[in-house]
């Protein structure tokens, strides 16, 4: 019987975006260094999110979406080739994020799941270990499945992987506004 080598490799823009994200992750967790514990902690009003609160939601969206995918991916065969309206769905996906809308947190990514956050370094690691775990399990992954609609984004419908990390990529990019925004309003001026 021969069996067929599946190459296990992720694909140059695949790779680009996992290094794009792990860049901008790092640049945001260095400006977050700098800020007092009391700072990230601090709510203005119960229904506004604090820093922490903003980091953590960023980190269970991206956590979900990996379980999502790890589960998924045992169905390689059953996954459909993506093609125009995948494309479509993750230009929809970026465009509805970039706007000034606002949306209803996903189940489990909002204040319901939330923990306190014993420290800013503590925090960080995790994040920064979820991400290696990310690029690792990526890494492992056939190449065949960077073809196909292998995410399903709770609002946006089935995605590639690719068009995952772009989701991670405005959703971060939108709520660093809001975290930069939080950390201004509670600052001393």
């Amino acid at each position: 019987m021969i069996f067929e080598r599946k190459s296990h490799f992720m694909t140059p823009k695949v790779l680009a975006q996992l290094d794009q994200l792990d860049a901008d992750l790092a640049q945001l967790l260095d400006r977050l260094m700098q800020e007092q514990h009391s700072v990230l902690a601090h709510k203005l009003s119960p229904e506004r999110w604090s820093a922490y609160e903003v980091l953590q939601h960023l980190m269970l969206s991206e956590a979900g979406s990996l379980r999502y995918l790890r589960k998924k991916s045992q169905g390689l065969s059953q996954m459909k080739k993506a093609g125009f309206r995948a494309a479509l769905r993750s230009w929809l996906v970026t465009v509805t994020l970039k706007s000034p809308l606002k949306f209803k947190t996903p189940k489990g990514t909002g204040v319901e799941v939330f923990s306190p956050v014993e420290s800013f370094a503590l925090l960080s690691g995790q994040w920064q270990k979820q991400r290696e775990e990310m690029r690792q399990f990526l890494s492992e992954l056939p190449v065949e499945i960077f073809e196909k609609e292998a995410y399903r984004h709770p609002r946006g419908g089935m995605l590639t992987i690719g068009g995952m990390l772009q989701f991670f990529k405005v959703h971060f990019e939108r709520h660093s506004i809001q975290i930069a925004r939080a950390i201004y309003e509670v600052k001393p001026r």
